[in-house]
């Protein structure tokens, strides 16, 4: 199949997030066009669907954070990010994950408490 990045563009203004992650991983094409951090029209397409669909989360992405990125955390309906479970989760914005606060325990503090006894270790 090929047509336009104009014509991509324009398909995907009538997509919900959910939907755009979907494509982005049908091929290595349409995960060029959806997941370019750096790309202006890319950032577009995400902050585009995120205001139509996601009309509660009007403020824009924290500073360094792609549109993408931004929408992945916002989905809480699909759970955890970690083991993948549907349970209630929170959005660590400084961790730039949604987790369980069974996983964020297990994983995202043993994390950084390595990362923080390193430092100290001067490692």
């Amino acid at each position: 199949m090929n047509f336009s990045p104009e014509i991509f563009i324009e398909i995907c203004s009538f997509l919900p997030p959910g939907d755009l992650f979907t494509l982005s991983q049908v091929c290595r094409k349409f995960r060029g066009y959806l997941c370019a951090p750096n790309s202006f029209a890319t950032q577009q397409i995400w902050k585009e669907s995120r205001l139509k669909f996601m009309p509660k989360e009007e403020m824009p992405p924290p500073e360094g954070m792609s549109e993408e990125k931004y929408a992945e955390l916002l989905m809480t309906e699909r759970g955890c990010q970690i083991c993948k479970q549907i349970r209630e989760c929170k959005i660590y914005w400084e961790s730039e994950v949604r987790c369980c606060v069974i996983c964020f325990y297990e994983k995202i503090v043993r994390t950084k408490m390595v990362k923080t006894k390193m430092v100290k270790l001067d490692i």
